[in-house]
């Protein structure tokens, strides 16, 4: 015996063999459990979808009002759809109202704030006169503030991936919304953006869930809503336009959207005790001192 250890490495006798240190062992162990994984996540994911499959073309509305006509009805069931824009361009607002208007109509959804508190969330919602109903926000932010250790954890698309299939078990979800993939992205320590996020939408899209995924656009033109949005079935874009005499205007417009014939054209987004969109119409220009 080695070292009383137990176990004692020796070089074979055989020619052409060599013997292999543990830790070799640990590491194809740990690749291993993680190929398990995957395989149970993409099965549970299967089991999900093949439950109850979504009707060729079922829709969910929006809500915003004058919007769905121009989306055939609303957005597709089980897609993953980004909202993207810059800062205070109303993303979370805009997120929130779609999921709770949903919910009020019979569908159950799920709000993960990894950015905001619940705190946050809530204010916003009673600004929005949305109600104060909580039981359908996941706060990842307390969860990274309160418990200790957790900053260790890395693979936190994996973590999120738990949490919905165990919640989709014990109630079916039908929409959920991430705010946002930014710091998602950034807690997940992602070495390949774009593949990382193709297979988590890939993981979204077998469960059947109608996602929305917050980006933030930022102006030098970083972060990974560029990635975000071209691996989504649908944009939703957000942007501010001068409407002259000092006046900004908050435009909206649907960049993509599979299997949908939409408008591609602005409307200018507005808020009165509900979302509403009209179309954008060019300021006419005004001669000096009229």
């Amino acid at each position: 015996m080695a070292d009383g250890v137990g176990v004692e490495w020796v070089q074979t006798s055989k020619p052409g063999l060599v013997s292999r240190a543990p830790e070799e062992f640990e590491g194809e162990l740990r690749e291993l459990r993680d190929e398990v994984r995957r395989l149970r996540e993409q099965v549970a994911a299967l089991a999900a979808a093949t439950a109850r499959p979504p009707p060729v073309d079922e829709r969910l509305p929006t809500f915003v009002g004058r919007l769905d006509p121009f989306l055939e009805g609303g957005v597709p069931r089980g897609s993953v759809l980004a909202i993207s824009g810059p800062g205070g361009s109303m993303k979370t607002s805009l997120a929130l109202y779609i999921l709770l208007k949903n919910r009020a109509a019979g569908r159950r959804g799920v709000y993960v704030t990894v950015e905001e508190s619940r705190d946050s969330i809530l204010r916003t919602m009673r600004h929005l006169g949305l109600g104060k109903e909580d039981d359908f926000l996941v706060d990842i932010a307390k969860l990274r503030i309160e418990r200790e250790g957790v900053e260790e954890i890395r693979d936190w698309l994996r973590v999120l991936k738990d949490f919905l299939v165990r919640r989709n078990q014990r109630e079916k979800i039908d929409l959920l919304v991430i705010d946002t993939m930014d710091v998602l992205a950034s807690m997940a320590h992602l070495e390949d953006a774009r593949n990382d996020l193709f297979h988590f939408f890939h993981f979204l899209r077998g469960m059947g869930i109608t996602t929305y995924v917050i980006a933030n656009v930022e102006p030098s033109g970083g972060g990974i809503s560029h990635d975000v949005s071209f691996l989504s079935d649908g944009v939703f874009e957000l942007r501010f336009s001068g409407a002259g005499e000092g006046k900004v205007q908050l435009l909206f417009r649907c960049a993509k959207m599979r299997h949908t014939n939409h408008s591609r054209d602005y409307f200018v987004l507005t808020y009165d005790k509900g979302f509403a969109a009209r179309p954008y119409e060019v300021p006419k220009p005004s001669r000096w001192g009229r």
